[in-house]
């Protein structure tokens, strides 16, 4: 069977408008209602001891740094944005090298710390803390405690 260039040019045709028609033929579906998501909830950062970070930047007339060992059991990562006192600094040497023999907290804020999410890690308060000169001798190689709040934000 011998078929002529016209013969193969309609069956193609049809071919073609058969495969059109199925295409026109199609239905278009959508859909409208609503999804749902849910936000986490925030836990309050925890502030450890930082003893074994800190160096020996105070003496009398000095401005040092604060450390903070934080520990952010979010599962995003946080920015602390704001530290101020909230309490009386002590000593490791007693009354006579507290906080009134004038080792001082200034409040800071528009910080950029970050702490990951589920991380712990020491982060430094730069120039924070100062020494008078009036601090009593007695405060020479003093471990301050110093009580904080801290304001963060996320940072994801």
């Amino acid at each position: 069977m011998h078929l002529s260039k016209l013969h193969v040019l309609l069956v193609v045709l049809v071919a073609a408008a058969i495969a059109a028609g199925v295409g026109i033929a199609s239905w278009s579906i959508s859909g409208n209602g609503s999804g749902s998501a849910r936000a986490s909830s925030a836990s309050a950062l925890n502030l450890l001891d930082a003893t074994a970070f800190t160096t020996a930047d105070l003496f009398p007339g000095a401005t040092g740094p604060l450390k903070l060992r934080v520990t952010n059991s979010n599962p995003f990562p946080v920015r602390i944005t704001s530290v101020s006192g909230s309490g009386t600094i002590t000593s490791d040497k007693g009354a006579a090298c507290d906080a009134a023999t004038g080792v001082t907290l200034s409040n800071l804020s528009g910080l950029t710390l970050d702490v990951g999410a589920g991380a712990t890690t020491t982060v430094t308060v730069p120039s924070s803390m100062t020494m008078s000169n009036v601090s009593d001798n007695s405060c020479q190689g003093a471990i301050f405690t110093v009580p904080v709040s801290v304001t963060a934000v996320s940072n994801a």
